[in-house]
């Protein structure tokens, strides 16, 4: 199952992985229209927030099919997507703080800070015309702007997605391995780091889920799903913490991260089912 009720492209092990890409894209470029169109036009928090998601979905995309990109226009794609991605990240947490108060706490002084963030982003996000970044996206990989021509790219267009979505799946797993299997002794920062990892490789998953069988994926997904929710609220808590001036970590937080410290020892010692194929 996509996250936050996402839907993925279909395709078959034997389409190639340029093809799969151009599917891959374009229902993201959707996601980002639609969703930032909700942003600029409601003050429902989920405009920011799913937003952000389709943004970090389409980050994973360019990062993992990079061999089939031109070096320059990818880095001007992903650097857009971050700056809007960062953008809207400081109306997300004062929503998310926001909610996490008591009523009686939620002051007018409070609310209307938020408020004034909102329209603030909206203004930059209109100046920088960033509603019009996944339009140009598709546009340049429509013109093949975004596609290198180079021999190997060329190459790796033409593999078969079956194949290159096995070996990306290998390397975003190796990367979320280096963070280690001790979550309890990850620094905050380190911490965030691997949700962001753990959160690309389970992209990264569900942009391939149509190619295995879907048992071996989805019993794999709800303990990933476990684990992120663990992770997400472990940022909230610790952005909370920060904005409102606590020190030490509360009881909350300590179960949480234990929790999260067992389901990544369980995902750990699953056989990846990719591997098998």
């Amino acid at each position: 199952m996509p996250s936050d009720d996402e839907t993925s492209p279909v395709f078959t092990p034997m389409v190639t992985a340029e093809a799969a890409l151009r599917m891959i894209l374009d229902e993201i470029c959707r996601d980002i229209d639609m969703y930032l169109a909700q942003f600029m036009e409601s003050d429902e928090e989920s405009g920011a927030h799913k937003t952000r998601v389709a943004l970090r979905r389409l980050t994973t995309a360019l990062d993992s099919f990079a061999p089939l990109l031109r070096r320059k226009a990818r880095k001007v794609a992903r650097d857009e997507a971050k700056t809007i991605f960062r953008q809207l990240g400081h109306v997300r947490d004062a929503d998310v703080f926001i909610a996490g108060l008591a009523e009686r706490a939620r002051t007018p002084a409070l609310l209307k800070e938020t408020d004034s963030l909102r329209r603030k982003t909206r203004s930059k996000i209109r100046r920088k015309k960033a509603i019009g970044f996944a339009a140009r996206l598709m546009r340049s990989l429509g013109t093949g702007e975004l596609l290198s021509r180079k021999r190997a790219a060329r190459a790796a267009q033409a593999m078969p997605v079956g194949q290159f979505a096995a070996q990306a799946l290998a390397a975003a797993w190796q990367t979320c391995q280096t963070h280690g299997a001790d979550l309890a002794h990850l620094s905050e920062d380190s911490r965030h780091e691997f949700r962001k990892d753990m959160k690309s490789f389970r992209y990264l998953a569900e942009f391939f889920a149509p190619l295995w069988p879907a048992g071996d994926w989805e019993q794999f997904r709800e303990r990933l799903q476990d684990l992120q929710d663990d992770l997400g609220t472990l940022n909230d808590l610790a952005n909370a913490r920060r904005r409102s001036g606590e020190t030490g970590v509360g009881t909350q937080e300590l179960r949480t991260l234990l929790r999260a410290d067992t389901a990544w020892a369980e995902l750990s010692a699953q056989p990846m089912w990719w591997q098998a194929n």
